[in-house]
């Protein structure tokens, strides 16, 4: 929302005093599979959560001017810009986060911010998070993935992270006995593609 807390602070005292409305704009808790995703994840059918993970990377040069790439007017590169929209996400999914290590670099492009950031997650309920996001990585190459997965089976959605209201998503609920295979067979779950109409996020 800001650089700092006491920006936002003021933000919010400002927009109080002259009883103006202000909200952050992740827009992607608005997405229809990630609301469906959410609603499957609450009615417990994947089992206990056990890890997930959110992908948003792009192909973004250096440009003239660009607020993003400058540290003093956007505080940050890839992780601050689109790694917050994913932990919001994942958030809205798995709970509150309670723990967060990451590593971030520039390897692909030649400006102050990092182009490349991985972070790892813990949540209140113990289940683990990955979030990646880049600026290094070609847009046909990166499928902006979001992964859920749980005791008793998993979602897998792609396409969906990002500012377009499309993409897919498929769930794997586990039917059969879960002794161990050591061939890791997968032949006992159902898989069950999500068919939803798009939605306008930013309405």
């Amino acid at each position: 929302m800001a650089m700092t807390v006491s920006e936002c602070e003021k933000m919010i005292d400002v927009c109080k005093k002259n009883k103006v409305k202000l909200s952050l704009g992740y827009m992607m808790r608005y997405h229809a599979y990630h609301k469906k995703i959410k609603e499957i994840v609450d009615s417990g059918v994947l089992g206990r959560l056990v890890m997930c993970r959110a992908q948003l990377s792009c192909w973004y040069p250096p440009i003239e001017g660009a607020w993003r790439q400058d540290p003093k007017s956007g505080g940050g590169g890839s992780l601050i810009d689109m790694g917050s929209h994913c932990i919001d996400l994942l958030e809205l999914i798995c709970g509150k986060v309670s723990e967060v290590s990451c590593f971030t670099n520039t390897i692909a492009h030649k400006y102050p911010v990092e182009d490349t950031a991985i972070m790892l997650v813990k949540f209140n309920n113990g289940s683990i998070g990955v979030v990646d996001t880049c600026f290094s990585v070609p847009d046909a190459s990166s499928k902006n993935v979001l992964e859920i997965y749980g005791s008793k089976g998993s979602i897998l959605a792609r396409g969906t992270i990002g500012q377009m209201p499309t993409g897919e998503t498929v769930t794997y609920l586990e039917k059969g006995s879960k002794g161990y295979n050591s061939q890791q067979q997968r032949t006992e779950s159902v898989e069950e593609k999500i068919e939803l109409k798009p939605v306008n996020m930013y309405q």
